[in-house]
């Protein structure tokens, strides 16, 4: 299949979700042989690297990602952004500050909190959306103290830690993360 052609059924598989998206392929600068694709999209800005590989990913059949994406590089950018731009987190140290910031967000009543916006206690209040982002984790997250601390970025270690426990939303953090809760229990 010629790269025009993966573009345009690209575009097809994306087009619900990302009506506008822009997608390109060429070769890849630091391996000429491999194809790098593209991905620009303005829902991207609030979202981190591995959050729009896996919106990207799960939009795709899978037999079609085999044949003809598996080799490629994947760049998935904002508007604005460059290759440079992206931040990538360290897996190893992810993995091994893993426990610790599960204890600490348990501690520091983020799962209750973030429970509080999407499923309120109050039957009578409105529930905020889940937005497919961590707009409101982080905002949690900023309420419980977590933010920039001796040059570290807290909020996205923790949302990598998130991201590997099986988050990449809001709603997901409560779904998928935390043991108990009202959303959950709905």
């Amino acid at each position: 299949m010629s790269r025009p052609e993966i573009v345009s059924q690209l575009k097809g598989f994306l087009a619900e979700n990302y009506p506008d998206i822009s997608i390109r392929i060429e070769p890849w600068k630091d391996d000429p042989a491999r194809d790098a694709i593209y991905f620009e999209e303005e829902k991207f800005s609030v979202l981190y690297p591995m959050q729009r590989y896996h919106y990207l990913i799960h939009s795709i059949p899978q037999d079609f990602y085999e044949r003809h994406l598996s080799e490629a590089v994947w760049v998935e950018l904002a508007p604005g952004e460059t290759v440079d731009d992206l931040r990538y987190p360290d897996e190893e140290m992810i993995e091994s500050i893993s426990p610790d910031v599960m204890k600490a967000l348990g501690s520091s009543g983020f799962f209750a909190a973030l429970d509080d916006l999407l499923c309120p206690e109050d039957e009578t209040a409105e529930p905020e959306a889940c937005h497919g982002d961590f707009r409101h984790a982080k905002r949690v997250l900023a309420e419980k103290g977590f933010g920039e601390r001796d040059g570290i970025d807290e909020v996205f270690d923790i949302s990598h830690v998130l991201m590997a426990e099986g988050a990449f939303c809001d709603c997901e953090i409560l779904y998928n993360v935390s043991e108990e809760n009202r959303l959950k229990t709905k």
